[in-house]
């Protein structure tokens, strides 16, 4: 298990709030100019996937940035249906740390405030008063630990002065919240059914609920909203997971909370066989919240469960 609690931790490792900085305003003079931008961000929840690593007969998830990862950003505020000013290429090799650059082009001089965000390709659109709209893909695909396509994590608002005589500005160490819910995953057999050594490789959840979609960022009370919805989300696991009830697959939803009495059905694929559970009324609500992981733990019976022939 000690593998599963130091992803975990990393995953849930929540940082500064997204609020801008209050320190002092420098006025600008009128003058307008190019800014050269620095980022560099070494912090773990900034990550974006997970590398595995076996030392000792021991196995651990270690984050790191991918090169070419690209974080969007924008300056101060923005209207609707605008674009990131900047969008920015990690240059560092695969690794724990991440560098990014970028020019500011034709900005007035003295205070403004940057907003990132990851991934640059998952924004769709944006509205006044600094909010953006992002999708949560229904399809997921799934290495070692969640999609980093699916990975949604805001930057905090940074305070940079642009000054004519030194045009380049350096934010050292910028630190993101994830934002989406990460469901850690665990599949269980409790029935008769003979699944000795097969590996689970895709998995569907459907619920009354959204758990996927497009959703809204607002800046302002760093809150979110529901513009679009789907109620499934689908894991397609590149290593697949044996059904030993410890071996855990993730997902990233919406955060949200199924309601006592609602539904909930997991659809598991193995090489050989489907496996359908269907809980047509919950208990007990279950909750995913936001910048935090929470346990499924799926147990699959003979009285609430399905097992198919492929």
């Amino acid at each position: 298990m000690h593998k599963h609690i130091i992803l975990i931790t990393v995953l849930a490792a929540i940082l500064a709030s997204c609020t801008a900085p209050k320190d002092e305003l420098v006025p600008s003079t009128g003058a307008k100019m190019d800014l050269t931008l620095n980022i560099t961000s070494v912090s773990p929840a900034t990550k974006t996937y997970i590398e595995e690593r076996t030392e000792g007969g021991e196995t651990t998830y270690l984050p790191k940035w991918a090169k070419g990862d690209k974080i969007g950003l924008f300056l101060d505020s923005w209207s609707s249906n605008a674009k990131p000013v900047l969008e920015m290429e990690n240059s560092s090799s695969n690794g724990s740390d991440a560098s990014f650059q970028g020019v500011l082009r034709d900005i007035l001089d003295g205070s403004h405030t940057i907003y990132t965000f990851y991934p640059a390709s998952a924004l769709i659109g944006t509205e006044k008063d600094n909010k953006l709209s992002f999708s949560i893909p229904e399809l997921q695909h799934i290495g070692n630990s969640f999609d980093p396509a699916a990975d949604i994590v805001i930057g905090k608002g940074y305070r940079i002065v642009a000054k004519t005589d030194s045009p380049e500005a350096n934010i050292n160490n910028i630190q993101f919240t994830r934002i989406l819910a990460t469901v850690m995953i665990d599949v269980a057999n409790k029935s008769k059914a003979s699944l000795d050594g097969e590996k689970i490789r895709k998995i569907t959840l459907t619920s009354n609920s959204a758990l996927t979609g497009t959703i809204q960022w607002d800046y302002s009370n760093e809150g979110i909203s529901v513009i679009s919805a789907s109620k499934s989300v689908t894991a397609e696991l590149g290593t697949p997971i044996p059904i030993d009830g410890k071996t855990p697959a993730y997902v990233l939803i919406n955060p949200v909370t199924l309601e006592k009495g609602s539904s909930l059905v997991a659809t598991l694929e193995t090489d050989k066989h489907r496996i359908t559970k269907t809980i047509s009324s919950l208990p007990q609500a279950l909750s995913f919240p936001g910048k935090k992981v929470s346990a499924l733990k799926l147990n699959i019976t003979d009285t609430d469960s399905t097992v198919e022939g492929l």
